[in-house]
């Protein structure tokens, strides 16, 4: 079962929404990231999937919600409190799809809602015929026996913002909490939880199970399948090929996490027990375990698991390396598994672009749901920028150059420095830079960020001359503080690129590019304007197309010439200037 599509009108600050959740050409769903400031409805319109699910649920199973003298309880509470102001009723409309596309529809309710009222947003919807706030199509017993299938076997859960595991230092006294105490299944139930907030005490208790089952009854198909599953969502959040679980005696740390060779020669305790692990790697551990957990029956590949999970601030408890390294890619691990996602976190989003590309996942700007556009992408650009100008960052410059022996020479990014070393091939100015270490600034804020470290006495006693070297687009004073030189590449007025390092092409070589593939050069050009009664000629406009930078200088530096390099002799003339002269003359 998936989501197909949402809509919502005046609940909370949603005043008109209408969503249409994205498939791939397998029909596989695409991750959706919902983001907005706070108070733009992110949770509110999962609280409304999350009670389709649960509403959906009672449907099929006995232990869903709970029974009442006139119907059940309910997950979300409805009512006029959700209205926006000045609203007298508003409704929210799920469309779930079964595997054989079949519909399932959730309505919820507030005041006297009409036909007129949603048509709009979805045209096709047909309302229960009840008169009750909330509402699910009926299910014929086919279809009823179908989705108790895909519930029962499948990963359909919440994760609210509020999760959390207790402290393995926590008195276990405290712990004690009936949420969390398993119970024995019965016939028509589902037996297992659609909100988790704490999962750990599960997580030890499934592991155990799986090696019991697996000693007891041989069940090789379980030990393959899971427990290697689990173990290979441990060692990317570890970021580590040598680790894996462990399973203790009685009376001791009955999970462990122990590092091992290929060939078991060597083998001891990494981490003694799992409530061990930081709270970001639990958090993450136990989110990924879980999709497992509810789909081993029977016991699946990661690519053949389905379901939907909800997480509310996905990024909440991780440091900026899980979320940027690690969870896209644990995400990507299910193919099959709907994610519908919220995040405050650009380092998040960066990370999901990084490992999906653009097209492989989808973004959404609440409160209007309106999808994010590759423009958007570089205000995260931005915000990543900034938070590797940290002290971690000028750490790490000063590492560079206190192990450096060489005269040091930062530029403004990595395909700055493989222009300049593709150019000394061809100028034959190889023996120039042997002479000098290269690195890359990340961006000319990270040269403004060098120059603010090294502008004090520190410029006299590092060790070596140090060169910034910043594009001919940054409006910038040369200067000299010590051993610590800044200066601007020339620009060439007459080239057609007039931003960045490619600048120094001429317009035969960027034209050649583009012919080659359209997409390297964003162009622009309007031969005639009229202004006043007189005809103004505009010139042609090219720049590099932002996200094509890299396969810009993949070609170039694969196909570029003498010719084509040649302005970057101005380069070598102030690398000589200022960093091999001056250093003979120490």
């Amino acid at each position: 079962m998936y989501l197909k599509n949402i809509a919502i009108k005046n609940i909370g600050p949603i005043d008109e929404l209408e969503v249409k959740f994205p498939f791939n050409k397998n029909k596989e769903p695409i991750p959706i990231v919902f983001v907005g400031e706070n108070g733009t409805g992110k949770t509110i319109l999962q609280s409304q999937i999350v009670d389709g699910m649960y509403e959906i649920g009672n449907k099929l199973f006995t232990d869903v919600l709970p029974d009442m003298k006139h119907g059940h309880q309910v997950y979300r509470i409805s009512g006029y409190p959700n209205l926006q102001a000045g609203k007298d009723k508003g409704f929210a409309i799920a469309t779930f799809i079964d595997d054989t596309d079949s519909k399932l529809e959730y309505f919820d309710k507030v005041g006297e809602v009409k036909k007129e009222d949603f048509t709009k947003l979805i045209p096709d919807f047909l309302p229960p015929n009840g008169k009750n706030t909330k509402e699910i199509t009926n299910i014929a017993d086919l279809q009823k026996k179908k989705l108790k299938d895909e519930f029962s076997s499948g990963a359909y859960f919440y994760q609210p913002a509020y999760r959390y595991e207790e402290p393995f230092w926590k008195n276990d006294s405290v712990l004690e909490d009936s949420r969390f105490q398993d119970n024995t299944r019965f016939s028509g139930e589902l037996g297992k939880n659609i909100e988790i907030i704490s999962s750990m005490k599960h997580i030890k208790s499934y592991l155990l199970d799986l090696v019991l089952d697996f000693l007891l009854y041989n069940k090789k198909d379980t030990d393959k399948i899971i427990w290697h599953g689990i173990n290979d969502i441990l060692r990317k959040i570890k970021q580590r090929k040598d680790i894996r679980f462990s399973i203790g005696p009685r009376g001791g740390n009955r999970v462990s996490i122990i590092e091992q060779k290929p060939d078991r020669t060597f083998m001891r305790q990494l981490v003694p027990s799992i409530d061990n692990l930081s709270l970001g790697e639990s958090i993450l551990l136990n989110l990924f375990v879980n999709i497992l957990r509810h789909s081993d029956k029977p016991p699946k590949t990661f690519d053949k698991i389905k379901g939907i999970v909800v997480i509310d601030e996905i990024d909440v408890h991780l440091h900026t390396n899980l979320q940027y390294s690690v969870l896209p890619k644990l995400i990507k691990l299910f193919p099959k598994v709907q994610f519908i996602l919220t995040t405050h976190s650009p380092i998040f989003l960066l990370g999901m672009k990084n490992v999906f590309g653009e097209d492989g996942f989808e973004i959404r700007n609440m409160p209007k749901g309106d999808i994010i556009t590759t423009e958007r992408f570089s205000e995260f650009e931005k915000a990543y920028e900034t938070l590797r100008s940290t002290e971690k960052f000028e750490e790490d410059v000063r590492k560079q150059i206190d192990d450096s022996t060489k005269p040091i020479l930062f530029v403004e990014g990595a395909y700055d420095v493989r222009y300049i070393e593709k150019a000394a091939k061809l100028l034959e100015k190889q023996a120039l830079l042997e002479q000098i270490q290269i690195y890359d600034a990340n961006g000319f804020g990270g040269l403004d960020k060098i120059w603010n470290n090294y502008n004090t006495k520190l410029s006299e006693v590092v060790p070596q001359k140090v060169l910034l070297l910043y594009d001919c687009d940054i409006k910038r004073n040369e200067g000299q503080k010590g051993k610590v030189f800044t200066r601007v590449i020339p620009r060439i007025d007459e080239n057609l690129i007039e931003i960045g390092i490619e600048n120094l092409f001429p317009d035969d070589t960027i034209k050649k590019a583009k012919d080659f593939n359209s997409a390297f050069i964003d162009y622009d050009y309007e031969a005639k304007k009229e202004k006043r009664g007189q005809e103004i000629t505009k010139p042609e406009k090219y720049e590099v197309n932002k996200d094509e930078k890299k396969n810009l200088c993949d070609w170039l530096c694969e196909n570029g010439d003498k010719n084509d390099f040649q302005e970057f002799s101005r380069i070598f003339s102030i690398l000589e200037e200022t960093l091999v002269q001056t250093q003979e003359e120490q």
